[in-house]
């Protein structure tokens, strides 16, 4: 979580000299779409928020997060996930009112479910080391001397999500906005998964 709140700390000093710019309260909805890269592997991520924004400055969005195709190493396959998150948001002032940087951070709750686990033997019963296994959980073409084993056909795991995060939205048109974002999320279950989602979001204003 320390390079989650080194990208806060900068993007909160780089918008510290910006001038006030007028801003509106009200309630606000978005859509997100990013590739999530943790564990050794690039998924994708995809969702969208509610929320409301009480003052210029500050706000509260309530996020669902879906990761729809997970992994988390070449040994598991055929994943997925799914979070519910509850954000607090502060919008920085800019000097240009089609400009709005800001940070967001919270936690929630998320179930991870890991695909199933392949291991190789060879013809004497010795594990042979895994490697290449595609996407989906599909196992790669290996020798007639080695047997593919499953050993897990996959567990659920529910946990506690906490994320942390910004980006820049820029209006096109009334309350219509897009803009990129970045955000680190990291799963507290079992077995701890850290995810950084780089991507854009879509976002209205009422």
């Amino acid at each position: 979580m320390s390079r989650a709140l080194c990208v806060a700390i900068v993007l909160g000093v780089m918008c510290g000299f910006a001038a006030p710019a007028d801003a509106q309260e009200g309630a606000r909805i978005s859509g997100f779409y990013s590739g999530a890269i943790g564990e050794g592997e690039t998924n994708v991520a995809a969702g969208g928020s509610v929320g409301y924004r009480f003052t210029p400055r500050f706000g509260f969005d309530f996020e669902a997060l879906a990761l729809p195709d997970f992994e988390t190493d070449d040994r598991n396959g055929d994943g997925r996930g799914v979070a519910f998150l509850s954000n607090f948001v502060t919008e920085f002032p800019s000097p240009a009112a089609w400009l709005t940087p800001y940070v967001q951070g919270g936690g929630g709750v998320a179930n991870i479910r890991y695909g199933s686990t392949y291991e190789f033997e060879d013809e004497d019963g010795r594990p042979v080391a895994a490697s290449n296994l595609g996407r989906r959980g599909f196992p790669p073409i290996v020798a007639h001397a080695v047997r593919l084993i499953r050993t897990n056909s996959g567990r659920s795991e529910t946990s506690l999500a906490l994320s942390i995060g910004g980006g820049v939205d820029f209006s096109i048109w009334r309350g219509l906005a897009v803009g990129p974002n970045i955000t680190f999320t990291k799963f507290l279950g079992n077995r701890d998964t850290d995810l950084t989602r780089v991507g854009a979001r879509a976002s209205y204003r009422f």
